[in-house]
């Protein structure tokens, strides 16, 4: 039964939606895939955002003066958030993977402190969502 649990824990730190299938597959009760599943996607979150975290503290020591292209890209990256709102690319990036989602939340949206208590509500959401959606109809 752990390693039953361990499975979608694991499979849940990196697809949040599509894990709940592994669990009902295994024969695990709705309420135990759902546990698993946020428990997965909430410690592959905060391990993927601090992880890169300190990579790009790593990259950003060595980083040369500002070039033409970096400013151009930096201005691409400023329009970009002010024409999108923050939590919209919140709740839509479960969907992607939570690697992904760690990894721009914390390169873009760093400065924002609600930004990360958001993402763990939308990882659960997400883990809900697939409980849902792969539930077996009995």
């Amino acid at each position: 039964m752990f390693w039953k649990i361990f499975s979608v824990i694991l499979a849940s730190t990196v697809k949040t939606l599509f894990a709940p299938a592994m669990g009902f597959a295994v024969n695990l009760s709705f309420g135990t895939t759902f546990v698993a599943t946020m428990v997965g996607g909430i410690i592959g979150f905060i391990f993927f955002y601090y992880s890169f975290g300190l990579g790009f503290n790593f990259i950003n020591k060595k980083k040369s003066p500002p070039t033409e292209k970096r400013i151009k890209r930096a201005r691409n990256i400023i329009n970009f958030k002010k024409r999108y709102p923050v939590w919209l690319f919140v709740l839509v990036s479960p969907i992607m993977s939570i690697p992904v989602m760690a990894i721009v939340i914390r390169r873009f949206f760093n400065h924002n402190r609600g930004i990360f208590a958001l993402s763990l509500v939308a990882v659960t959401i997400f883990a809900l969502v697939g409980c849902l959606i792969f539930s077996p109809i009995l």
